[in-house]
């Protein structure tokens, strides 16, 4: 279950010929402790946020490594964070490894055109702006819509472009 109030949403249209997504739960680094009474607190990884894992195997926000001094990491979109009921009470997040088109508020600043090749910092979506950045996808044809407060990206499938 999404945020009610979240911007993210998975828009891919259905094709034979293309490939799957990876879909994967994972566990969330250092969660909150529930509150009083055991309410759910709210954790801090948002629907539509990139997230990569740590070495337990945990969901931890992700930033795009220099891939001239580190090897590309596994990244994935959230489909559910645990800013929400469900996921705040189990700590733990769905997730997409490519192969999707999205809908997200989960991103940096910037010109977003149609085409432009981008990476994450920080759990959000960014463009690239060295050539030594990890490359997840590209700015799909819809581009920014400014007014929505959403920007339509295509993940691709892999470690990095």
């Amino acid at each position: 279950m999404s945020l009610l109030n979240s911007k993210f949403d998975v828009v891919t249209q259905e094709n034979p010929l293309a490939l799957a997504s990876v879909s994967l739960t994972l566990a969330v680094n250092n969660p909150p402790a529930l509150g009083l009474n055991g309410t759910p607190v709210a954790g801090t990884i948002a629907p539509g946020a990139i997230v990569t894992m740590n070495d337990k195997g945990e969901a931890v926000l992700g930033t795009s490594p220099d891939v001239t001094m580190a090897d590309p990491v596994l990244a994935f979109v959230t489909i559910d964070g645990n800013m929400d009921y469900s996921g705040s009470f189990v700590q733990k997040i769905t997730c997409l490894h490519g192969g999707v088109i999205i809908k997200t508020d989960q991103y940096n600043a910037g010109a977003y055109k149609p085409g432009l090749p981008v990476t994450f910092n920080g759990g959000k979506i960014a463009l690239k702006t060295a050539g030594t950045q990890q490359v997840i996808g590209f700015v799909g044809p819809g581009g920014l819509d400014a007014v929505g407060g959403v920007l339509e990206v295509i993940l691709t499938q892999g470690a990095g472009v």
